[in-house]
């Protein structure tokens, strides 16, 4: 009698550690989701900053071209100065998107690591319970006293399920040396992951120490730009004044334009865009849907002036400058290129801005400042990336700038949000 209740509470201890044992598989499926499915989403996101990185290295190397071809000139000292001035701001963009690469690194080694300790403890219990169950089946190994349990059975069928309850037994215990195989397995694989993922995070930690000392060196060229020029402070400050008001003439120039051309459709200034065709309006919710991915008016250039109020020499802090929108440096005689199908709607001249060109996109409108020749006339029809002139490119200068708005309705907005990134 003791024999078999002593295989009856075998049996019984058996089903219950195997009903513990499937709970453990459960409780391991959303830690090997995590660890399969969510590195693949990261992987997505840890590529989009990465590509964010490549793309600002490429608009530093563009303006190191630019910063080379001014040293070749002497007029071109002040250029110089902006350009130094743009590169600063794109190492501080570059060193910010480093630092988030290794905080998005940071989170998935916390993760893993979090996971791992998950895992080895859910890989001990496993080896727990095996190991009670090959010291039960030690302790009830003999052939006897199993024989003893089923022929002690009821009936036949009582019976059948006692002799089921062993092969059960017996199978369960291959299955699960096996499935703790495969969980040793699958907690090797993410401890090498955590291991690469922590060189990672020690690559761009290198990474944007070069980057900090490159900055470093920028600001000290910058210091000795601005010291080479505190003779011509005087030439400087003039300079910037007429700037100033060559900025306030184009303003001028750009909203009487708009004023004009409400007028003829019977509107004001501020409600043109109730008085817009079909078409235009089709082409309005086409450029705006177009935000962050318009074509730059020059096929090369770097972002020299930025939108908005800023100070253009830090040797004269008490002078700033409204920009209209954005100044962009490219090669001499660059060809100018129109971001946007549209209707050529004003071409002028401005003193220190020499010609520009006003393109109305509905109730968009783009404007090319510090153009030296025209190849449009007013009414006409241009197409995205269609040449309309040249920029100006000042006598024995390496590089010119050209000055680009977007207005919508008479609202000015910040072109660089507009345009792609190169």
């Amino acid at each position: 009698m003791n024999i078999i209740t002593e295989n009856t509470n075998f049996v019984q201890n058996f089903l219950n550690r195997l009903e513990v044992f499937y709970s453990y598989r459960r409780l391991l499926f959303p830690l090997l989701f995590a660890f399969f499915l969510v590195p693949e989403v990261h992987a997505q996101s840890r590529q989009s900053l990465e590509e964010q990185r490549k793309k600002i290295l490429v608009e530093i190397e563009e303006t190191n071209r630019f910063l080379k071809a001014t040293e070749q000139s002497r007029s071109e000292s002040d250029r110089k100065l902006n350009l130094l001035n743009a590169q600063i701001t794109q190492f501080d963009r570059l060193i910010s998107s480093i630092r988030a690469e290794i905080a998005y690194v940071d989170r998935q080694i916390n993760e893993t690591s979090a996971t791992v300790s998950r895992m080895n403890k859910e890989v001990e219990k496993m080896k727990t319970e095996y190991a009670r169950l090959v010291a039960q089946a030690y302790k009830n190994r003999g052939q006897y006293n199993k024989l003893i349990y089923v022929l002690s059975a009821r009936d036949f069928n009582e019976a059948y399920r006692r002799m089921n309850y062993f092969r059960q037994y017996s199978e369960f215990r291959t299955k699960q040396v096996a499935e703790i195989k495969v969980r040793q397995e699958e907690l090797q694989v993410m401890i090498t992951q955590l291991a690469t993922q922590k060189t990672d995070k020690e690559k761009l930690l290198a990474v944007q120490q070069q980057e900090n000392q490159k900055l470093e060196a920028t600001k000290a060229e910058r210091s000795r730009e601005v010291n080479n020029l505190r003779s011509q402070e005087r030439r400087l400050r003039n300079q910037l004044e007429e700037k100033r008001r060559s900025a306030q003439r184009l303003q001028s120039e750009i909203e009487k334009s708009i004023a004009a051309e409400a007028k003829k459709r019977g509107a004001t200034a501020s409600n043109i865009h109730d008085r817009l065709t079909p078409d235009e309006i089709l082409i309005s919710n086409s450029f705006r849907g177009n935000k962050g991915r318009l074509p730059w008016p020059t096929e090369r250039g770097t972002i020299s002036g930025f939108f908005g109020i800023y100070i253009p020499n830090p040797l004269l802090k008490n002078i700033t400058l409204d920009n209209s929108g954005i100044d962009i440096t490219t090669v001499s005689e660059a060809s100018v290129r129109a971001v946007f199908d549209g209707e050529v709607s004003t071409i002028g001249g401005i003193l220190g801005y020499n010609m520009f060109i006003t393109v109305r996109h509905g109730n968009f409108i783009t404007v090319y400042a510090n153009l030296a020749n025209i190849a449009v006339k007013q009414g006409d029809k241009v197409k995205s990336r269609q040449n309309i002139g040249k920029v100006y490119t000042e006598r024995g200068a390496n590089t010119a700038v050209l000055h680009f708005e977007i207005w919508e309705g008479l609202n000015k907005l910040n072109p660089e949000l507009w345009i792609a990134k190169n």
